[in-house]
Order: C-alpha cells, then structure tokens, then sequence
C-alpha cells in the first residue's frame, strides 16, 4: 500500500516545466494556492486597516482628553472665582463707605490697594470684568434689573451698571447687573 500511495502522490505531483517560451506549467495543487495567498493578503490588508483605524482611535482619546484637561483646568475655577468676585464686590462697598476724614482716608487707600491686588490676581487667571463702555443690551452678558421709560434713548440702551460683570475666557462667569431703557408705552 505504502508503494501504490506513493505512486499516486507522484502522479498527483506535477513538475514545473519550463519550454523554451519560459512558460510555466502550473499543477493543479499550484492553482488553488493562489486564492489562499489572496486571502492572506486580503488579511493583511485587513490587520492593516484595524491598526491604522485604532492608533487614529488613540490619537483621537488622547486629543479629547487634552481638551477635557483644558477646560477642567480653566472652568473648574469658577465656583471660587464667583466666591471672590462677592469679596471684590465687599470691598468696593466698603471703599465707597468710607468716610472723608483722615482716618477713614488711610482705611480707603488700605481697601482700594487690597482691590487692586483681587482684581490683577483674578486677572491673571483669566477672570476679566466686563466692558461697562458698551451701551447696548447684551443678554449674554448682562442682567437687566430694571427697565426705565426714556423716549430720547434707544431701547434696550444700559443707562446706568449695579454691579460689575465679569467673564473667563469669553464665557459669562456673572453678568453685569443693569438699568436698561425702554420706549414709553402712550396710553
């Protein structure tokens, strides 16, 4: 038996033949290697596609995260920076409070001096007062808290500012608290 196998497998086994053209003679086992060459470069392709498609997955992570980090280093100050504005705001009530006599001047100096520091720490961090030279209405940025009838103004015009505003890197932190004009309502 082991004669007449291996009488088979030579018979089933073809050599290449090369002629004279330099064509090649492919046996039949030869042929059906081919697909499954293709397959494994199809595979290949394939593994080649998974890790282009996760390292940009991980760029994609990393670069999201750095954002995350961003914001949460520059928003996540806001409940303590509002907490100092309301201790800015005390000092220019204080300030204001102050008498004219000399004692009271040698206080004043103390608080305006005090404030100045606040507001250029608050600065530093990126907290910037709102601009009280803009005369028009911004909801975004102020907080109308009373409306006056005025005929010579525009609506939604800022005649007059309570309280300061301020903002964090073009984002609100606390509006502006303001007077706004209003048309006449004839009856």
């Amino acid at each position: 038996m082991n004669d007449n196998k291996k009488e088979q497998d030579l018979e089933n086994q073809k050599e290449v033949l090369i002629d004279e053209e330099n064509t090649i003679d492919l046996e039949p086992e030869s042929v059906e290697e081919l697909p499954e060459e293709a397959s494994e470069e199809d595979t290949i392709k394939d593994l080649e596609d998974q890790l282009l498609r996760a390292k940009a997955e991980v760029q994609n992570v990393r670069r999201i995260a750095a954002q995350e980090v961003t914001k949460a280093r520059l928003f996540g100050v806001e409940a303590l920076a509002k907490d100092f504005l309301s201790v800015a705001d005390n000092l220019e009530r204080a300030i204001d409070s102050c008498a004219d006599d000399e004692n009271s001047l040698i206080i004043k100096e103390g608080l305006e001096l005090t404030l100045k520091s606040l507001e250029s720490s608050l600065k530093s961090s990126g907290i910037e007062q709102i601009s009280i030279e803009e005369k028009s209405f911004d909801p975004d940025k102020h907080e109308a808290i009373s409306l006056v009838e005025d005929d010579n103004l525009e609506p939604n015009t800022i005649i007059d500012f309570v309280q300061k505003g301020y903002s964090i890197m073009d984002r609100t932190l606390r509006p502006a608290k303001v007077v706004v004009s209003k048309k006449s309502q004839e009856k």
